[in-house]
């Protein structure tokens, strides 16, 4: 029943806004082609208002959905009692999602997994570009990256599923949908509150469905046409956790024997090769940057 070190590797997706450090050019829909193009080219910066951000490190891991490490033992020594008001927290497991926080030193079993989904990932991309200095990338637990207060990242934890063979129909907010291509499961990840060493981190899980297509927008006084699909924000699973310098919040699933939103992101498949992903993200500081509001970085991983 087991699998290869490169199932621990997952598709990360990472859109900042509101950063003027970094900086894309061409179509920011299509995916980059090198990691090398994770970071992005540094933009001239102009002199302007200090901004803070927080500075987080990322990993998804896959493992077989019977690994003992996913099932029991890395929610044993988590909080998930301290972390929000009895009933928010019965709501969400209800919906499949369970939500927990290791304060300071991670346990070994979330260390574990994520030194396997580290090493994984270090492997395909260093394959992928060996002339790249992949330390410059990658911290102790996986992508780094910055979110600025009021601003977000979008991380995606399940990409392409054939919605073919999932009971969709079962999730009210996905039944309706006439277009259910192309099914991307999405963590919408922004910045609250900031202090010189902890940040107030709301998650929103989004669904992203049906075919890419150009629908208009506003952002600031500049209108666009991007290309992207439709988005299913699920308001009823948001959540927001206090983090402080160390901290890992750790999003998982809370197993039930009727299909919920929170199977569909961390455990979609069934049978004997079904896998179980779970999110980790980590505090490691804030930081003040010089800059302006303006452009954006985009992170794309790859999933082997």
């Amino acid at each position: 029943m087991s699998q290869a070190p490169a199932l621990a590797t997952a598709t990360l997706m990472l859109l900042l806004p509101g950063c003027a450090l970094f900086q894309l050019s061409g179509d920011a829909s299509k995916s980059m082609s090198s990691p090398r193009e994770w970071f992005g080219n540094k933009a001239k910066v102009d002199d302007g208002p200090t901004l803070n951000t927080a500075r987080l490190e990322a990993s998804i891991v896959t493992r077989p959905a019977n690994d003992e490490r996913i099932r029991q033992h890395v929610w044993l020594e988590l909080d998930e009692s301290g972390l929000m008001a009895p009933d928010r927290r019965q709501r969400l497991n209800q919906s499949g999602f369970r939500v927990a926080v290791a304060s300071g030193t991670a346990p070994w079993a979330l260390q574990s997994l994520a030194r396997e989904a580290l090493a994984a990932l270090r492997s395909t991309e260093g394959q992928a570009s060996p002339d790249l200095q992949m330390d410059d990338q990658f911290s102790a637990m996986g992508p780094t990256f910055n979110v600025m207060q009021n601003s977000k990242s979008l991380i995606e934890v399940q990409s392409q599923l054939d919605s073919s063979i999932l009971p969709l129909n079962e999730l009210p907010a996905l039944a309706v949908l006439r277009d259910q291509s192309g099914l991307r499961c999405v963590m919408e990840v922004s910045v609250q509150e900031l202090t010189n060493d902890m940040v107030l981190l709301s998650v929103l899980p989004q669904i992203h469905i049906g075919a890419n297509t150009t629908r208009f927008s506003i952002s600031g006084s500049t209108e666009q046409l991007p290309v992207r699909q439709n988005i299913v924000p699920l308001y009823d699973q948001q959540f927001t956790v206090r983090l402080h310098t160390g901290d890992t919040v750790v999003i998982g699933q809370q197993r039930s024997e009727t299909w919920n939103s929170g199977r569909l992101f961390f455990e979609p498949l069934s049978g004997s090769a079904a896998t179980e992903r779970l999110l980790m993200i980590r505090l490691t500081g804030v930081d003040q940057m010089k800059g302006q509001s303006d452009s954006s970085f985009r992170l794309d991983a790859y999933d082997k």
